[in-house]
């Protein structure tokens, strides 16, 4: 390998062109090579559009060749597990779209996979490797607003019927939970450092798509410390979220995409401070020199990929207490 990770992408997905090639050419240590799709036409479209060399017509091929070290993959969630079991069989290092597999059994399939080949796989939690985040992290542990009572995260967009937006097919793994539910979710779970004990939660499932649209959920920590999670694709209403501690609170407006504009600010008895982290770079941009990092200088991955079976347990719990009426214990 060099000293420039070549990167390859499977599929042509809106997210790839929106958000992970533009936070690439943002970093040094890394050039995008190839696209691939299984329609040649599109592929070439793609690949002109931005200024991508090469261009394959199956996803395959791409893995097969050796002019790339890692890929991206922004694959519909069913196909997450299958395309990064293949990539690690082929060599190649993985930046997965989140959420990373539909099961605990696919996620350690391609987590024993990545590490049978010796390559490395990262969940496109971007939030979790951003200067928000890490500052937050630094505010919580110095105890300034004291020990965490609850918490309140919510994603919230619209999504306008009829559509055939994916997040919307069933068939490909969607939903509003598996789409942005997960958002809060894992927001939640970094903030208290560890597992809820029980999940009591109701959702709504659209009748004509058969998914999942609205959720409200009641996680339950240790020493009674709760967290509300809220999602919905039925209204606007972005994303936010809440900390609040027995001696201050925290305010967080772009929690989960830190983009322009991107503080939060803290409330205590001695008055508000706010910290801005509008540096005009793209939410992905930090996620992706971690990886590089990781991949060039042999860093420890700040984030396993395991860490996607808490946030996977919490959302089957929360189908499951939506499902019977009950609290769920995990």
């Amino acid at each position: 390998m060099s000293n420039k990770i070549r990167w390859g992408i499977i599929s042509t997905a809106g997210i790839a062109e929106k958000s992970f090639i533009p936070a690439l050419r943002e970093t040094s240590r890394g050039e995008l090579v190839a696209v691939s799709s299984r329609d040649r036409n599109k592929a070439d479209a793609f690949a002109k559009k931005h200024d991508i060399p090469t261009v394959y017509d199956d996803y395959t091929s791409l893995l097969e060749s050796n002019e790339i070290d890692a890929v991206y993959n922004p694959l519909p969630n069913t196909m997450h597990a299958e395309w990064t079991i293949k990539a690690a069989q082929h060599g190649k290092h993985i930046f997965c779209e989140k959420p990373l597999a539909m099961s605990a059994e696919e996620i350690m399939a391609m987590s024993d996979s990545c590490e049978k080949a010796n390559v490395k796989l990262i969940e496109a939690f971007v939030f979790l490797f951003h200067n928000q985040t890490l500052k937050l992290r630094q505010i919580l542990d110095s105890g300034v607003i004291g020990d965490i009572t609850a918490t309140h995260a919510a994603m919230n967009f619209h999504i306008q019927r009829p559509s055939d937006n994916i997040r919307l097919n069933k068939e490909l793994g969607g939903g509003g939970l598996l789409d942005g539910g997960v958002y809060p979710i894992t927001f939640t779970r970094f903030v208290f450092g560890e597992e809820p004990i029980t999940v009591q939660a109701s959702c709504l499932i659209d009748p004509e798509y058969g998914v999942d649209t609205r959720t409200t959920a009641i996680l339950e920590f240790s020493h009674g410390r709760f967290a509300t999670i809220q999602m919905s694709m039925d209204g606007p209403g972005g994303q936010n979220a809440a900390i609040y501690g027995e001696k201050g609170f925290i305010n967080i407006p772009l929690p989960y995409h830190p983009r322009n504009g991107a503080h939060l600010s803290v409330k205590t008895s001695d008055g508000e401070e706010q910290f801005s982290f509008d540096d005009g770079r793209h939410p992905f941009t930090q996620a992706i020199e971690h990886f590089h990092e990781v991949l060039l200088d042999g860093k420890e991955l700040a984030v396993p990929a395991t860490n996607a079976l808490g946030t996977l347990a919490i959302v089957e719990a929360i189908f499951e207490s939506a499902k019977t009426g009950q609290r769920v214990t995990l």
